[in-house]
């Protein structure tokens, strides 16, 4: 009788190890004994089989994350491992907690389940129906690899149009540069906005209600690149307007901003890295320099320290040239010295354009050689060159096609 006990308490403890088995289990407990053995010809081996394969969150706010949980259960006779589950984008995460993104090997003994947690945000999404898939690999040889589908629709309540006021300013723009955004209420609940305030002072916001509840314009406005100090290359600013509503998952009401700045002269690289030396062979390097928006002659290009040989190609006459210095063999750069590259220009603001020579901790120069970037390279988007002066006749002609590309930092 004291034998029936025992064994009846053992198959009531079986139940609850973890639903994914693993060669050790958490706590230290064992994995569970193998199956008995059976004739390897009647085998099924591992088999991977899903509570459901398509799951449809029907509709879901944007901003707010889909959440969801497959089930994965063993079927087969054999040790199930699942090597790997990732989603298809950036936006779906796999794994909660610690775990997320960092799926490790799951060991599933036969009638056994693992879970697979799915987490997508819908933050850049709105008004339409999106699909994301979960990718699984497991030694499941019939199924190796299975797809899982997330699917449905995300609702906007506010729809905002464009989603992001983006500006494109040269720096000599002396004027205010301003842009539209419509807000529009999709609920049936009238909408209250109030009270715009910008996270950067470099940007303003006025709101004016077109249909009360329903109907809103914001007008952003972006200060004037003037009064910068003098620079060389693309300079971005970025900001949100915050607008109060009366819709609690929207308050505050959150519009990005992004400026782009371009020069009026392009220097790249904004400054010539050389290793220290001395040199075991002659070094020669390029410097872009290109007019933005109006003819630049460049004229006496020199060097702050003897033996370095600097001239000026012209790439496109009156637009864009290189610089090329050539330092010998056995240069070396003494500590503190300081070493610039020059050039004369016709630009009255401008008038010397100075390029530092920056040292590398290194005796000899292992760089391959220099490799001039491309003839005419566009600098401007086609929104701005087509401010560009008429009597530039050597300026790429703008092409009405051509986008104006941003590249705004990751949320």
């Amino acid at each position: 009788m004291k034998l029936i006990v025992r064994f009846a308490l053992i198959l009531a403890g079986s139940a609850a190890l973890p639903v994914c088995w693993s060669a050790q289990g958490p706590g230290g407990l064992a994995a569970a004994p193998p199956a008995p053995a059976a004739d390897s010809t009647n085998r099924l081996g591992p088999r991977i089989q899903f509570n459901t394969e398509n799951y449809d969150f029907e509709k879901i706010i944007a901003g707010e994350p889909v959440k969801y949980t497959f089930v994965a259960v063993n079927t087969g006779d054999e040790t199930l491992e699942i090597s790997n589950a990732r989603g298809s984008c950036t936006c779906t995460v796999v794994g909660e907690g610690a775990a997320r993104n960092a799926w490790s090997l799951q060991k599933v003994a036969p009638g056994q389940t693992c879970r697979i947690p799915v987490e997508i945000a819908t933050d850049n999404y709105g008004g339409q129906a999106i699909a994301k898939f979960v990718t699984v690999n497991s030694n499941d040889k019939t199924r190796p690899v299975v797809n899982l589908q997330v699917h449905g629709n995300v609702w906007v309540p506010v729809e905002v149009t464009p989603v992001m006021a983006v500006f494109n300013l040269t720096a000599n723009t002396a004027t205010n540069s301003t842009q539209a955004i419509k807000i529009i209420n999709r609920t049936e609940t009238p909408l209250t906005l109030f009270d715009p305030q910008s996270t950067n002072s470099a940007f303003s916001a006025i709101l004016k209600t077109n249909v009360p509840g329903q109907e809103f314009e914001l007008t952003v406005t972006a200060a004037p690149a003037s009064g910068l100090p003098p620079f060389f290359g693309v300079k971005s600013i970025q900001g949100e307007i915050l607008l109060r509503t009366s819709v609690a998952i929207l308050n505050p009401l959150k519009i990005s901003v992004f400026e782009t700045i371009y020069p009026e002269i392009t220097i790249y690289p904004p400054d010539l890295p050389l290793p220290a030396g001395p040199l075991a062979q002659p070094s020669t390097n390029h410097i872009a320099i290109r007019g933005n928006l109006a003819d630049l002659k460049l004229s006496n290009p020199g060097a702050s320290v003897p033996g370095v040989e600097v001239s000026v190609l012209a790439i496109q006459t009156n637009r864009q040239y290189y610089l090329s210095a050539v330092f010998p063999k056995g240069f070396a750069i003494q500590p503190g010295q300081a070493i610039v590259l020059t050039v004369q220009t016709d630009n009255p603001r401008f008038p010397l354009l100075t390029v530092p020579v920056t040292p590398i901790p290194g005796g000899s120069d292992n760089r391959p050689p220099a490799v001039p970037p491309p003839a005419r390279t566009t600098v401007l988007p086609a929104s701005i060159l087509a401010r560009v002066p008429a009597s530039s006749t050597n300026a790429p002609a703008p092409s009405s096609n051509a986008p104006v590309r941003l590249n705004p930092p990751p949320p």
